[in-house]
């Protein structure tokens, strides 16, 4: 056989709580051309053998970071699409055909769509879902597309032109900044139909106001070029 068409690429670290029933999302996907990517990142809990049971390779980054597992997982994958997924995050049996048929157009190098959380009631994911969709549809009109990490995919030859996560330097919101990056080099798309489900621990331990405070700081750093705020301004919220 011969590569797979997309890799999905999926940082863990200490993820056992959640991990299990994500992976099995994604192995639910109805498009079956793509490999399951999962780089443990230095994991004390039983992470790596629940990837175990569901990845195709498990990979081991010894060095902390996010970024760095994730460019881990993207520098071995097979596939000319990677596809980031994360550990805490439902992804619905569609997902991966629409990520696929989101690079159908001629020129597209990126692809993303929105979130909710997964443990809110019923009745209030659609409202999330379409806040969601609204401030994405703003944020692309304006050129600032808000690629999120938990749902988005690009092509990897692509990713290699712009330098990919390394040349971020360890910044904040690498997902948001690879994509402006990506933009040079070809179209960004945003697809609302391409909805996925992931945790709302960080905004729980964090606090809903602290943590859009540091939204609106992340923005701004990106927007005005500041480049101050960095993955460990983001990820505080494991340490707190």
């Amino acid at each position: 056989m011969g590569a797979p068409k997309v890799s999905v690429v999926m940082p863990v670290l200490n993820e056992e709580e959640f991990l299990e029933q994500t992976l099995k999302t994604i192995r639910a996907q109805t498009f079956k051309d793509y490999e399951l990517i999962v780089v443990d990142n230095g994991s004390t809990d039983r992470s790596r053998e629940i990837a175990a049971r569901f990845a195709d390779r498990v990979l081991v980054e010894p060095q902390r970071g996010y970024d760095l597992a994730l460019h881990r997982g993207i520098s071995e994958a097979q596939g000319e699409l990677i596809v980031q997924a994360d550990a805490d995050t439902l992804y619905p049996p569609h997902w991966l055909a629409r990520m696929v048929q989101a690079f159908e157009g001629k020129g597209v190098v990126c692809a993303y769509g929105p979130w909710a959380f997964r443990e809110s009631p019923r009745w209030r994911k659609p409202l999330e879902a379409g806040l969601c969709i609204v401030v994405q549809l703003l944020t692309h009109a304006l050129g600032l597309p808000q690629t999120t990490g938990l749902n988005m995919g690009f092509r990897k030859e692509a990713y290699v032109q712009v330098g990919g996560y390394p040349a971020l330097r360890r910044l904040s919101a690498i997902d948001v900044r690879l994509g402006l990056r990506l933009r040079r080099v070809g179209k960004v798309r945003f697809v609302p139909k391409m909805l996925v489900y992931t945790s709302n621990r960080a905004f729980r331990k964090r606090g809903a106001l602290r943590h859009w405070l540091l939204m609106i700081r992340n923005f701004w750093d990106i927007v005005l070029h500041r480049d101050r705020l960095t993955l460990d301004h983001w990820y505080a919220w494991r340490r707190d």
